[in-house]
């Protein structure tokens, strides 16, 4: 009987060093086939919990950087169509000095007119569709912003209000310049049809120049802050979580070899007891 449980107890430590090396194999497999360190909340605790805030992180940082991203895609849009109205108002402008030369016909200044008209329509057409995302952007008001992962760090973005008749002077709007109107190329008031471009393309301007600042200040730098943080945060993750290549593969072949050996060492054990039980049976 000493004999037979001394042989038992080694097998016994064989199907241990096996099962040993299974679960061995399989973690090294499971960790190489997901990249991931951290598969299960046994895997190490206090890591899925740091991994998982870092994960939280990365949510609200791209989320802000896509906000920011949007934002600095309204003002684009919104400082090209500013710009369309400039080059209008520099067309009216032309049509205005030629028309106040003195040279120039009934039927030519007729002529330039319409054209004033036709730009003047332009303006108030690009002021009235121009939008991103469904929210128009040069009707005036303000627009509130988010562009950091703290959903309580708002910032504001002032709109310009883009039609002719709120852009002019005291004394003339662009609206006057239309036919009909006080300003028009008919009236002889050139002085006052000037005098209503200049306002209102210093107020084209600075309503781009406020855009632009805000794009240069505010989006600009809050996105290379974003993509420094994003850096980071995924470097923090990627230490914390990601497999060891070289760990696992180590592990994965010492298993491996663990594996064969117990299971040829099975093997030969097994083959042992049937020779000690034919001897047995032979007596």
């Amino acid at each position: 009987m000493r004999v037979g449980s001394q042989r038992y107890g080694a097998d016994l430590a064989v199907q241990r060093n096996l099962l040993g090396a299974y679960a061995q194999l399989r973690l090294a497999s499971t960790r190489l086939s997901t990249m991931s360190r951290i598969n299960r909340g046994s895997d190490d605790p206090a890591g899925l919990i740091a991994v998982e805030q870092l994960r939280s992180e990365l949510t609200a940082i791209k989320a802000a950087s896509d906000n920011a991203a949007r934002a600095a895609g309204a003002i684009h849009v919104a400082d090209s169509a500013m710009a369309e109205v400039g080059d209008l108002l520099n067309s009216i402008r032309g049509n205005v000095v030629a028309a106040s030369g003195g040279g120039l016909s009934d039927a030519e200044i007729d002529a330039k007119q319409i054209e004033v008209d036709a730009a003047l329509d332009a303006i108030d057409r690009i002021g009235s569709y121009t939008s991103f995302n469904g929210r128009q952007l040069l009707a005036g008001g303000s627009m509130t912003l988010n562009v950091s992962p703290d959903v309580d760090d708002l910032t504001t973005l002032e709109l310009p209000a883009v039609s002719t008749a709120s852009l002019g002077s005291g004394t003339a709007r662009l609206a006057d310049l239309a036919s009909g109107g006080t300003a028009s190329l008919a009236s002889g008031n050139a002085a006052e049809a000037i005098d209503a471009l200049d306002a209102a393309q210093s107020q084209v301007l600075r309503a781009r120049s406020r855009l632009g600042a805000f794009e240069k200040h505010t989006i600009d730098s809050t996105q290379r802050v974003l993509g420094a943080m994003e850096e980071n945060v995924r470097a923090a993750k990627s230490r914390i979580g990601d497999t060891d290549l070289a760990a696992e593969m180590s592990r994965l072949i010492r298993a491996e070899i663990m594996v064969q050996a117990a299971t040829s060492t099975m093997a030969l054990a097994g083959e042992r007891h049937r020779l000690i039980g034919g001897l047995f049976d032979a007596y």
